[in-house]
């Protein structure tokens, strides 16, 4: 039990290493940062499916169409995380993201049929308070209509989203897929996606609708100090997957979650000694309550109290 929560603290580490880099280097296309991210992510999990001798028996799958979803998920969160990055401080999405438990809940009622009691409910329209103190400063209107803060925000929440139809496709796909072949189909439509955005950004002609907006996705060649820290994030993202998803098995799931908070002391270190961030205290205490609201639907979970 212990060994599998130090895997889950570590992973948590390695994972909020690893959303600093791309907030400080988040002025790239959000495309190239996924591609980077994704690419070199899968180079690491190759190596220790074949140091497990799993390589690449592990990848062998009948399920595409579930892989499907779950990729395109996943994709869709880390897009909207990186583009937000542009918008928001490092820590404000971060703890945004913390929503998708809260999300999980809703979801697996409306999708799932599964029974949601009142202890639940309270939970995640506890959270949902905690997210709209953190984001209370930032909404409103800008000159020309949303402000940036705003634009960050909805792309903060989406992302939240994302995580939570992926996390709740992954516990389909663990109870006959190697935990290998979710992460590896991810990484690679993840990676696939980035390039897309690349290439539509350079093939879009000027004379198009949203023509600056598009054509901003084109890959920009790196400057030389930036290629290490694009490809230590991708070899970050992908040790950090390993840490995690080591800790699932060797500790129970509903006790690993619960340290998904550390990385909220991980990210506000790495925002004010690397990106010179610190944090409001609207953006402190709305922090507080979506942490209470997330441990107390997991409690409730795990001791099917207040169902």
């Amino acid at each position: 039990m212990l060994a599998g929560i130090a895997y889950k603290i570590a992973s948590t580490f390695v994972f909020a290493c690893m959303m600093a880099i791309m907030k400080g280097l988040s002025f790239y296309p959000v495309g190239e940062l996924v591609a980077f991210r994704s690419f070199f992510a899968l180079i690491v999990l190759a190596v220790w499916l074949a140091q497990r001798g799993e390589f690449p028996r592990a990848l062998r799958t009948r399920r595409v169409g579930g892989h499907l979803l779950r990729s395109l998920a996943g994709t869709g969160s880390m897009v909207m995380n990186f583009a937000a990055f542009a918008f928001l401080p490092l820590a404000d999405v971060t703890v945004v993201g913390y929503a998708s438990p809260l999300i999980i809940v809703i979801l697996a009622a409306a999708w799932l049929g599964e029974r949601v009691g009142p202890g639940r409910w309270f939970g995640v329209a506890l959270g949902f308070c905690g997210v709209l103190v953190m984001l209370w400063e930032h909404l409103g209107a800008g000159d020309q209509g949303l402000s940036r803060g705003a634009i960050g925000a909805g792309m903060a929440l989406t992302a939240a989203f994302c995580v939570a139809v992926a996390m709740i496709q992954t516990s389909r796909l663990v109870q006959s897929e190697h935990m290998g072949a979710v992460v590896f189909y991810f990484q690679f439509t993840a990676g696939c996606v980035g390039l897309s955005l690349m290439l539509l950004g350079a093939l879009w002609p000027a004379s198009w609708p949203l023509a600056p907006a598009v054509q901003s996705l084109a890959w920009v060649t790196p400057e030389p100090s930036h290629w290490a820290l694009l490809i230590g994030a991708g070899l970050f993202g992908g040790l950090g997957q390993i840490l995690m998803t080591r800790g699932f098995m060797l500790a129970d799931a509903s006790i690993i979650a619960c340290f998904d908070y550390v990385s909220m002391i991980w990210i506000l270190a790495l925002g004010m000694l690397f990106l010179g961030e610190f944090p409001s205290m609207s953006v402190l205490l709305g922090a507080a309550i979506v942490t209470v609201a997330g441990l107390m639907v997991i409690w409730s979970e795990k001791t099917k109290k207040f169902l």
